[in-house]
């Protein structure tokens, strides 16, 4: 029976685990605000124990750690769950609902303060789920403080899921235990819970899927801008493009190699080895491979060239085409002789040679060893784990291939010499066919590129195109940038640049203005615009352009209308599209039930006044008004039934503008004003006279919010109230305005000759000096207005009449400013000569330095001009504002003494808040005399005067004293003596604790100071070092024995264990006080010189440098001594290992020391081992 009862319990935890795991994979499928992965944890810690539970809850874990990043770490908190509930199970909670909801609540809270702790100190806070994570950000954008934010994201998670899981295992249970009971009418309700439970969480999941699928890119809309000569590329091409960490984009080039930071182009011509450049890589460290046609690689760290590899140097030819490095750390150089395998362990040198793989056009490395490549021939090689192996046989062998590329999730992809792409899945380490694409417009695929979310581009011969993720082929319009695109890659801010050797440089930018007629093929003035029935119709001065999803299309109104000057375009509220022209009158068009279209037209022989018609507004009895030079006509029931012009009181009939307002009409006219007429006729005028700027008056518009009129003269802005009082708006910053657009919510967009201005329809009538946000080529709206023009509008979207064309613009998304900026500022010129500066340390001015100039960089590849904000705090009164493109080298002379913050920051230019900031802190030097050592000097000075008046009077006090002091030193030389032998005793003592390093401290002692000496430290300072390597190890006496002498590797919690012995001697040694700092030694000499040791993680001189000597001398120690696992390494495997560690774990001038020592003799470790063994019997 005991049997079966654990073969059950195996079986359910197996199930239980299953259950964990199909739950997560559902949750992340779905995209639901919780994790599902503990149900299955629950049920069988309820049915199997604690134990089962944990098993269960760590296995989980684990299990989908393999295949998810971030949540291994998970796994302890998933046992505990598991142990908890398992507890909690034998005290009957799941009996009652009240005892279920606390546990899930207990566990909510445990989950959320486990999991805050991890998330805050690993992934910086982000929760792991989409829901958390938005609930943080909305809460961090409400102001709350960023670790608050952390704890309600998390908790919002972690509270439906727990609170679901451990209801899900109680409706289960008593399910069950209603079906033994027979109430159906109880189960039935549990089933119907449980229903609707689910269905809440599916609603959640297909909610976020929803608005997952809106933020589709549209990248037709982006921007474009080619870059060849005239930008500054002088090569007018480009072989291929990358980016280096810091965001600086490098370009390759028949001519060299170019440096793009947003602003300007930088040509390095005084590097020899890149005068005609392939290829370009970025490695996982940040450092760029240049290949070129005829040197080799060049391998650059921070800009500057550390590295050539060529022929050399072992390089089958000098003619790089590819580069790429596999998950091994090998990187692969493409030839045209062959394949070269480089290595950069122990310094860069060429490993291996594939002379038969030549012409590499294309290479790929995948996460798991795998290197697939194509030659110039079109064939497929393969190279695993660094050896070369025939191509799979799931390659598609009639095909000619060009482009290889593995996906972010190891698929592979080949792109062919015509329009195909094989997309292969790997499996058991073999690619097996899973779709072929045909790309059309796409013709011989040069590469792939995959960003960061997972969109996948092809580039090719004839245009760029997107894969999306049911594997069908978008086209992306690239207009006349469709030749030879050979790479491409998306910069940190989100803009898609595309290299061309024939055309250059292509940047696409995301913009809110969308300019709709290059897609069509048109550069031409448009004069109005309106959107009717499902097409965008444009009236230019030689007839009508339609447009149809992007496409251009003629019908019988463009023919009618060709050559015809198009001034205006209404659609009335019966859906009818009223036309005004110029010397063709006024047409109507409606469109027949069964396609085509009905047109009338209305001229003077229809008794319109004149044929040139300026624009039409329908007014609110249904009737059509249209204004023109020769006075309105108004139309009703498709006939004119009156005419307004000098005869009925018209100043001037040349009419520009009408609205319909508090039941009259207002006619605005070129030079007499604006005429009112009202509904009995009576007419009056609105002039000079009564508060106009101008008798010009271009628009009137209707203010929503406060009732009354906006006016837009020739000369700026005016603002007729309720009560017909005229203000001229003279603090408004602009005068040559041509339209002004107001929103419901009162938001204005005032059009302008300098681009758009953006207000408030309340602050404009305050008429209050203020500023307002200006729409120009510096925010993406690269355009101009056109004037006299109609601006069509569909909901918030507007079509903007613009010099060369319509640009499509919302309204409530204009706002589209970079958020994004890198700000690079390392080094600053004092006095004409350059010198690095940092964020962290100040940078210290001397005191007779009379110039300093700063020289920020600041990358930005957006269509954004930001403001700069600029200021040295201690010296400018005030903040230098200035756009980016505006912002040169700033000096300062003659700086006072003292301490000052030069900062600068990226604005926001909607509301002035900081995007991107960065404060250097400059300490200036005081004068000498200012110094407080100076004036001690003085005061010594006065003192040795006084000593010397009074020598005499002392005489024999002095001799008294000396004689005191002498017996006082014999007194110390004694406590020295007995300080050495005490330490060397605790040395031995440590020693004697740890077999496997006998005699270890005694003989670190001696390599460190036989470096010392060669440091040029004093005797005293050599016996202080002595003392301090005795006592390095004095930590390991509180390390327990079973981990000091195991035999074996330890385990990370024994390592960690072991680690401690490094602070538990800087404890022991603190109070320590007859030897100087003797704690360095002990606390510090594990610290690596890059940082990366412990406990501390200092790095470079931070380490003092008495704790770098005996850390080299213990490594190298550890090295030559035998141990119980291993016997003492050849020599010169140790002197290739420190080699190997200079710069990374020793300091460099240290290593080459303790080699000098090595090679004279001077530090010999047989000697001092038969040395210490003779010591030690004695």
């Amino acid at each position: 029976m005991k049997n079966k009862k654990g073969y059950w319990i195996v079986l359910l935890t197996i199930a239980a685990l299953l259950l964990d795991l199909v739950g997560r994979v559902l949750a992340d499928q779905f995209v639901l605000p919780l994790w599902c992965d503990s149900i299955g944890t629950f049920l069988i810690a309820y049915l199997g124990g604690p134990v089962c539970g944990a098993v269960v809850g760590f296995s989980n874990n684990i299990i989908y750690g393999i295949f998810v990043d971030r949540q291994t770490v998970y796994c302890i908190v998933g046992a505990l769950l598991g142990v908890a509930v398992g507890y909690f199970s034998k005290k009957n909670v799941f009996d009652r609902e009240f005892t279920t909801m606390t546990l899930g609540m207990g566990l909510a809270v445990f989950s959320t303060i486990v999991a805050v702790l991890i998330s805050t100190l690993l992934y910086n806070g982000m929760s792991g789920n989409v829901w958390g994570n938005q609930v943080m950000m909305m809460c961090m954008d409400k102001g709350v403080p960023r670790y608050v934010s952390y704890v309600i994201g998390q908790f919002c998670v972690e509270f439906l899921d727990k609170l679901v899981s451990v209801e899900i295992v109680y409706l289960l249970l008593k399910g069950v235990r209603c079906m033994r009971r027979g109430s159906k009418k109880k189960l039935q309700a549990a089933a119907k819970l449980m229903l609707l439970i689910l269905a809440v969480s599916g609603c959640f999941g297909s909610i976020d899927t929803a608005n997952a699928q809106e933020t589709t890119i549209d990248y037709d809309s982006y921007v474009q801008k080619i870059y060849s000569k005239e930008e500054g590329l002088i090569s007018g091409e480009a072989n291929d493009i990358a980016q280096t960490k810091d965001g600086k984009l490098w370009i390759a080039t028949y001519a060299g190699l170019f440096k793009y930071d947003g602003a300007k182009f930088v040509y390095l011509q005084d590097i020899s080895s890149v005068k005609t450049v392939n290829c370009l890589y970025v490695d996982e460290e940040g450092r760029l491979w240049a290949g070129t046609n005829d040197s080799g690689v060049t391998i650059f760290i921070n800009e500057e060239p550390i590295n050539v590899v060529d022929d050399q140097n072992g390089l089958l030819s000098n003619s790089v085409k590819q580069i790429v490095c596999d998950s091994l750390g090998n990187y692969y150089i493409g030839t045209v002789e062959g394949l070269s395998v480089v290595s950069l362990s122990g310094g860069v040198k060429v490993t291996g040679s594939l002379d038969q793989i030549k012409n590499v056009v294309s290479m790929t490395a995948d996460d798991n060893g795998n290197v697939a490549g194509v030659t110039e021939r079109g064939d497929v090689f393969w190279i695993n784990n660094g050896k070369q192996i025939p191509a799979p046989e799931g390659i598609e062998p009639d095909a000619c291939y060009k482009a290889a590329f593995f996906s972010q999730d190891g698929q592979l992809y080949l792109g062919t010499t015509d329009n195909k792409v094989y997309v292969y899945t790997m499996k058991s380490g073999k690619p097996v066919l899973e779709s072929r694409i045909v790309m059309d417009g796409c013709e011989a695929i040069n590469c792939f590129y995959q960003t960061e979310n997972g969109e996948l581009f092809v580039c090719s011969d004839t245009g760029v195109a997107l894969i999306d993720k049911g594997g069908r082929c978008q086209s992306i319009n690239t207009n006349n940038f469709n030749s030879s695109i050979d790479n491409m890659l998306m910069d940190y801010q989100g803009n898609l640049w595309f290299s061309s050797s024939r055309l250059g440089l292509l940047e696409m930018c995301q913009s809110p203005f969308e300019e709709l007629f290059p897609k069509i093929g048109q550069n031409v003035v448009v004069n109005t615009t309106a959107k009717w029935d499902g097409l965008l119709f444009c009236g230019t001065d030689s007839g009508l352009i339609v447009i149809d999803d992007k496409k251009e299309v003629s019908n019988t109104i463009t023919e009618l209308l060709q050559g015809v000057r198009v001034r205006c375009l209404k659609v009335d509220s019966t859906n009818a599209l009223w036309i005004a022209t110029t010397e063709k009158g006024v047409y109507k068009v409606t469109a027949k039930n069964h396609g085509g279209y009905h047109i009338k037209s209305f001229t003077e022989e229809n008794g319109m006044p004149g044929m040139r018609f300026r624009t039409i507004i329908e007014c609110s009895d249904g009737k059509i008004m249209a204004a023109g030079d020769y006075g309105v006509a108004v139309l009703s029931k498709d006939s004119v039934v009156s005419i307004l012009d000098a005869k009925r009181g018209l100043a001037n009939e040349k009419s520009l503008c009408l609205l319909e307002y508090q039941d009259a009409c207002y006619v605005g006219s070129d030079g007499g004003g604006i005429t009112r007429i009202d509904k009995d006729n009576h007419v009056s005028s609105i002039t000079k006279k009564n508060g106009l700027s101008s008798d010009v008056v271009l628009r009137m518009v209707y203010d929503p919010i406060q009732a009354g009129v906006f006016i837009v003269t020739s000369n700026g802005l005016c603002y007729l109230s309720v009560d017909g009082k005229v203000t001229i708006l003279d603090q408004f910053p602009y005068s040559n305005n041509y339209d002004l657009i107001c929103n419901s919510d009162g938001t204005c967009w005032i059009l302008s000759s300098a681009g758009i201005y953006v207000a408030s329809a309340k602050d404009l009538v305050k008429n209050v000096r203020t500023e307002y946000p200006l729409i120009n080529s510096k925010r993406g709206f690269r355009a101009s207005l056109v004037a006299n023009s109609w601006i069509g509008r569909e909901n918030d979207d507007l079509y903007l009449c613009c010099d060369t064309g319509v640009v499509k613009v919302n309204m409530t998304k204009y706002d589209m400013t970079t958020k994004s900026y890198r700000m690079i500022l390392n080094s600053v010129k004092v006095d004409g000569k350059s010198m690095e500066i940092n964020r962290v340390d100040p940078f210290q001015l001397s005191a007779d330095a009379h110039q300093i100039t700063f020289s920020p960089e600041v990358l930005n590849y957006s269509m954004d001009d930001p403001y700069v904000r600029v200021k040295l705090e201690g010296c400018d009164k005030s903040e230098r504002v200035c756009r980016l493109s505006e912002l040169n080298s700033i000096t300062y002379t003659n700086l006072k003494q003292g301490q000052y913050v030069f900062e600068i920051a990226i604005l926001d230019d909607v509301n002035g808040n900081v995007i991107e900031a960065g404060r250097y802190v400059i300490e200036k030097d005081i004068e000498m005399y200012q110094n407080w050592w100076f004036k001690l000097y003085v005061c010594l000075i006065a003192g040795l005067v006084l000593m010397w008046i009074t020598w005499f009077i002392t005489r024999s006090k002095m001799q008294r004293t000396l004689l005191k002091q002498k017996l006082e030193l014999e007194y110390a030389k004694k406590q020295i003596q007995m300080s050495n032998e005490t330490i060397l005793s605790i040395a031995r003592t440590v020693d004697a604790k740890d077999s496997n390093t006998s005699q270890h401290s005694y003989r670190v002692s001696e390599y460190s100071v036989a470096i010392a000496k060669r440091l040029g430290y004093s005797e005293e300072q050599c016996e202080n070092l002595r003392k301090m390597a005795l006592l390095h190890d004095i930590g390991k006496i509180g390390i327990p024995d079973a981990i000091l002498n195991k035999p074996a590797r330890l385990t990370d919690e024994e390592y960690e264990i072991m680690k401690t012995h490094v602070i538990r001697g800087g404890e022991i040694l603190k109070d320590f006080t007859l030897i100087d700092n003797v704690g360095v030694g002990a606390l510090y000499h594990h610290e690596r010189y890059d940082g990366t040791g412990y406990c501390h993680g200092l790095k470079g001189e931070e380490i003092p440098i008495e704790a770098r000597i005996i850390g080299i001398a213990d490594a190298f120690d550890a090295m030559t001594a035998n141990r119980v696992y291993r016997k003492q390494l050849d020599l010169d495997f140790v002197i290739g290992e420190l080699k190997r560690c200079s710069g990374t774990q020793f300091d460099p001038h240290l290593v080459e020391i303790m080699l000098s020592l090595i090679e004279e003799g001077v530090i010999d470790a047989e000697r001092l081992y038969a040395k210490a063994k003779g010591e030690q019997k004695e």
